[in-house]
């Protein structure tokens, strides 16, 4: 029988809250329920479907420094499936990672309270996880970082670019080293939370950490090697169908819009030599709608967005509208009470670009000759909006020479 294998990633505890609102019942932020929500039917699928395994391709939390709060969620599922004696694989990612010199990281109170069945990975390793349906082979890679890697070179005096090519190599001659000392007869598994080169990286935007180096795919390619479990890249997608599959899960939960489109879930592996399959199963996470509505020519703005916004189910997602308006309309849409159209959405906002009624400060005797002469702009501008005659402008002119005259000094 198969090695039954559950592949999740990407939790982030803490993250899409401004999307939310406090529960009041349990204090917690809406948004952060629907997250916890998202991984206890991950653990929950695993416990009814007797797993063997389940990888945590990393990110547990937003930030590497979570609150409690988080912390006891997360945990109390942990927990859930150590009970079962389902075997847990905590990969840390770079969230998960304090950025300075240290051997602590987010999830490293599992290695310190040494709760049974699960592992944490927080250095490159190769190891073997003994199930009920046989071992597994497994190799782990956290998110790499330079005071990861146990080298002695010194990346101070080197380039970005060359940077890169170093690290590439070192983590390419560690997984080369395992890929030497695997059973060829045994299935066996590699875990990490990286981008690879042919990964499509979603846009979701609040959990953007700066500049994040990309592996080569072909690290990977390498048919000792059954199913690589990818982390880091919000979007699901397989890069490589077979021998071996190289797949990301994605995130359990959308963070923001920028991942309006993609759907959320994991991935179930049975894990066998030569032999492995895998399904993505969806986690059915809360919608985000956007409407995108132009008002500029519309006779009746309001009662044209009422109708959008009626036009489409709302219940339940959280909501963007977003609509473009001339200025002097603006006040028409004062009269709609979006608290009560947008009731039955989980949350929504308004974004509202204004263009300034062009027509109404509009001068048509604006030339670009008129533009490039001073003088020339304020006289053509008095004309067009004061309706002098040439004896007043010219009054005018003179008014405007004598001041500047007298402020440059050539006149007493």
């Amino acid at each position: 029988m198969p090695i039954q294998i559950i592949h999740v990633s990407d939790i982030h505890f803490g993250s899409g809250e401004n999307h939310g609102r406090l529960n009041p019942n349990s204090g917690l932020n809406s948004r952060f329920e629907d997250f916890v929500d998202s991984f206890n039917k991950v653990c929950d699928f695993s416990i009814e479907n007797q797993v063997d395994c389940l990888i945590f391709a990393g990110d547990a939390y937003k930030t590497a420094n979570p609150e409690p709060i988080y912390q006891k969620y997360f945990a109390s599922c942990i927990k859930k499936l150590s009970q079962h004696k389902i075997n847990t694989i905590l990969l840390v990612g770079n969230h998960d990672q304090i950025l300075k010199s240290t051997k602590s990281h987010a999830l490293s109170v599992f290695d310190s309270l040494k709760v049974e069945y699960v592992r944490v990975i927080d250095k490159p390793v190769l190891t073997t996880v003994k199930t009920k349906n046989g071992d597994f082979q497994l190799i782990g890679l956290p998110h790499i970082t330079k005071n990861i890697l146990n080298t002695n070179i010194n990346y101070q005096s080197l380039g970005n670019i060359k940077t890169d090519e170093i690290l590439i190599g070192e983590v390419t001659k560690i997984l080369n080293g395992f890929y030497n000392e695997l059973n060829p007869n045994v299935p066996t598994v590699v875990t990490a939370h990286m981008t690879v080169d042919k990964a499509v990286s979603g846009i979701e935007e609040e959990l953007l950490l700066g500049y994040s180096l990309t592996y080569p795919t072909s690290i990977f390619m390498d048919n000792r090697v059954d199913y690589v479990a990818l982390g880091h890249v919000h979007k699901h997608q397989v890069i490589n169908q077979s021998h071996p599959a190289i797949v990301y899960c994605g995130s359990v939960d959308r963070v923001d819009f920028g991942e309006e489109g993609e759907d959320k879930g994991f991935v179930k592996v049975n894990l066998d030599r030569l032999k492995t399959n895998y399904s993505f199963h969806s986690l059915n996470p809360r919608p985000f709608k956007t409407l995108d509505i132009d008002l500029k020519n519309i006779m009746d703005p309001a009662s044209y967005l009422i109708n959008k916004i009626n036009s489409i189910d709302i219940n339940g997602c959280v909501l963007r509208v977003k609509y473009t308006i001339n200025s002097q309309n603006l006040n028409e849409l004062a009269k709609i009470n979006f608290k009560d159209l947008c009731r039955n959405a989980f949350s929504y906002r308004l974004i509202a670009n204004i263009e300034p009624d062009y027509e109404r400060v509009r001068m048509p005797g604006l030339t670009k000759a008129i533009l490039e002469s001073p003088k020339l702009a304020i006289t053509s501008y008095l004309k067009e909006n004061l309706n002098l005659n040439n004896d007043e402008l010219t009054k005018f002119v003179n008014i405007i020479n004598d001041l500047n005259a007298e402020i440059l000094g050539e006149k007493e």
